[in-house]
């Protein structure tokens, strides 16, 4: 059976044969691995969409779950991302996230319209990629159903208006602590406990909120966004299994 769909290129390995296996992150049909003796030499419609940061439509042939790349036509090659070194391990740091944490098969249209917009934000901004970064990780966590608890506190579900004193946040719990249940918990051993010293509830869902573009006009305080990081680090290791950004830390 022949389809066509949309895609992006997640990754490439070549292979036996001068054939290459395309991971590539569908509209359609969510992630794929699908075979191809196209070639990515050269500057032709087909070279290009076997590229990554392409946005391409595909001719696939699908056998049951074997997929084969017959031929595909760019539709925006994002190309300014390689221009800047920045720019680029952002970028790449998003295909490596979606790469590691997409299943095989389940089609997730959001999360592709969110990446397209991702691509196209980060393209023309000239700063603030790490700020996008995290906007756009913190947008997914709410599409794969594991957004953080923000109004309530995880353990007795008082709302945050009514908290006393700090916010405290759980990796464990999934949300917000009052500082009573934070006496509790910060017990327990290995707790994953933060105490944020600025507003997360507010930063995270204006982030959940806003579009990307809004972002590369806005950057975090370089302070607040070495908390943000760490805290985002352990939430991703901890919900999706991703090392994603935790090599930052590793010094």
């Amino acid at each position: 059976m022949l389809i066509t769909t949309e895609g992006i290129v997640l990754k490439q390995n070549k292979i036996a044969n001068n054939r290459r296996m395309i991971v590539l992150f569908t509209r359609d049909y969510g992630k794929i691995t699908a075979g191809t003796n196209l070639s990515e030499r050269g500057r032709n419609r087909s070279a290009l969409a076997l590229r990554p940061f392409c946005y391409s439509e595909y001719e696939i042939f699908k056998n049951r779950d074997y997929y084969n790349i017959n031929g595909a036509g760019i539709k925006r090659s994002f190309y300014s991302i390689g221009e800047d070194v920045d720019r680029f391990l952002v970028s790449s740091r998003v295909i490596e996230f979606l790469n590691s944490t997409l299943e095989e098969g389940r089609p997730q249209p959001r999360t592709f319209e969110l990446t397209l917009e991702f691509l196209e934000t980060i393209s023309e901004t000239k700063d603030n990629y790490e700020t996008l970064l995290y906007a756009y990780l913190v947008k997914n966590l709410g599409m794969q159903g594991i957004m953080p608890e923000l109004n309530h506190c995880v353990d007795c579900g008082k709302p945050v208006a009514d908290f006393e004193g700090p916010v405290y946040f759980s990796i464990s719990g999934g949300g917000i602590l009052c500082g009573e249940c934070n006496e509790t918990e910060k017990s327990t051993p290995d707790a994953l406990i933060f105490r944020p010293h600025f507003d997360i509830v507010e930063v995270l869902k204006y982030m959940a909120r806003r579009p990307l573009a809004t972002f590369s006009k806005i950057r975090l305080k370089p302070d607040v966004e070495r908390e943000l990081k760490r805290i985002l680090s352990d939430y991703l290791a901890y919900y999706l299994n991703t090392d994603l950004l935790k090599s930052d830390f590793d010094t």
